[in-house]
């Protein structure tokens, strides 16, 4: 196959799972051939962060001009998650990159709201504007609230905001099932479903059964992560209150640590240890210990999870809730939990693993396997190629529609006119087969 010129925009640096994901895959692409060119889609702070170390050119996406992006590659593609500092480069920007999107969550609201909200942002009538042409005037009422904690679930029904981004790219890539649909319903060019990828390496392997069993939670400590729920089952379990402890490996705000810290003491077993943000040395340091990984999801926000193959990755049985991209695993790797009420599945989870410990050892070793069949970086571009040369085979036809649309508008035509869909079914019969 031809080797082609990429555009790789993507965050670049340590703290971002999603630069971990893109960076393996884009050195699988190298691999077979292809030129990488990284553009950093960070914003603020966040972009002054030492990029990933990598043999290929790495530029800030705000530097470079889109004629140049146009003329040195044959393939854009655009790293979309909902962090405003990982990804806001990329907002102004998309619909004139003509970039393959990779969506890595499914809920981009939290991305739209810092882009209006945050110091020199938008501003809330453009957030309003965004949000009535993409979902229209009920999805957003006037006096409410766009985006908080406790509607977090509301939101991602009423106004995700993936579909607001979506049909500024010609093509798109869903992680999981559980969003293919909205992708394909408001992206203009062919969407695929590639399972995310990432490789994790020198991971340490788990302990040997001592008399405390550890479950770790990983990641920002946020409410979707359900540690509640694991706090409770905990304590709802004379087995588990003697041997469980609850460590949270990442971030955690003042409000979170000292809500979780309430809710264990009036249950009346220790509180959570929180180690807060950690390097991927201390992270790797901090599994030493861990028995099992807790993975709870509610309402799921992400594509796909990167503390999930983490945590198959270790070889410790992980809990899940079993919905979204988490009902979409090999069957017998994980351990699935009922969504939005996993207490009493989490209790009696642990507390077969307490009573069989092999069990769990099995789980995990079946959890490596599936890794290495399904999440590697080698499968994903496998899947992603063939799209990258369909959007190249298309690309004629693509800009002929652009040059038609824009006519149409000088004539006064608007962009729904019948006249205007004929000829572009005409141009639709003469794509390559």
């Amino acid at each position: 196959m031809t080797s082609l010129r990429i555009g790789w925009a993507t965050p670049w640096n340590a703290r971002s799972a999603v630069a971990q994901a893109a960076y393996g895959v884009a050195a699988e692409l190298a691999v077979r051939g292809h030129s990488i060119t990284v553009l950093r889609t960070e914003t603020g702070d966040v972009l002054s962060q030492p990029p990933l170390h990598s043999p290929w050119p790495v530029h800030a996406l705000p530097w470079v001009s889109t004629e140049h992006i146009r003329r040195s590659f044959d393939v854009v593609v655009a790293h979309i998650g909902d962090d405003y500092g990982q990804h806001g480069a990329l907002i102004p920007r998309l619909r004139d990159l003509d970039a393959v999107g990779i969506f890595h969550d499914a809920f981009l609201a939290g991305l739209a709201w810092s882009w209006a909200y945050l110091p020199g942002g938008a501003g809330e009538e453009a957030l309003r504007s965004a949000v009535r042409d993409t979902y229209g005037e009920e999805s957003w009422h006037l006096n409410e609230p766009f985006l908080t904690a406790e509607t977090m679930q509301e939101v991602a029904g009423r106004r995700p905001m993936l579909e607001w981004l979506a049909p500024q790219t010609i093509a798109a890539v869903a992680h999981a099932d559980h969003y293919v649909g909205r992708l394909q319903n408001s992206c203009p060019g062919p969407v695929k479903k590639i399972p995310l990828a990432m490789t994790f390496l020198d991971l340490p392997s788990a302990p040997p059964r001592w008399s405390r069993m550890t479950i770790a939670v990983i990641g920002h400590a946020n409410p979707n992560k359900r540690i509640d729920q694991l706090i409770l089952a905990v304590a709802a379990s004379p087995m588990l209150r003697q041997c469980c402890r609850i460590r949270v490996i990442g971030y955690a705000t003042d409000e979170d640590r000292n809500g979780l810290t309430a809710h264990a003491r009036a249950l009346e077993i220790p509180p959570p240890e929180f180690t807060g943000s950690v390097s991927e040395e201390e992270l790797r340091w901090q599994l030493r210990d861990i028995d099992v990984i807790c993975c709870l999801r509610y309402p799921v926000l992400e594509g796909a999870s990167a503390s999930l193959l983490l945590a198959l990755s270790s070889g410790r049985p992980t809990l899940v809730s079993n919905h979204g991209c988490y009902a979409e695993l090999p069957e017998g790797i994980v351990m699935a939990c009922t969504p939005g009420a996993e207490a009493l599945d989490v209790m009696r989870h642990l507390e077969s693993l307490v009573a069989e410990p092999g069990a769990g050892v099995a789980m995990g070793l079946r959890a490596q396997a599936a890794v290495t069949r399904f999440f590697s970086p080698a499968v994903y571009v496998t899947s992603l190629l063939p799209l990258f040369y369909d959007v190249i085979a298309t690309r004629p036809v693509r800009l002929m529609k652009q040059h038609l649309r824009a006519t149409m508008s000088d004539f006064g035509l608007p962009p729904n006119s019948p006249l205007t869909h004929r000829v572009e079914a005409c141009l639709a019969e003469m794509q390559p087969m």
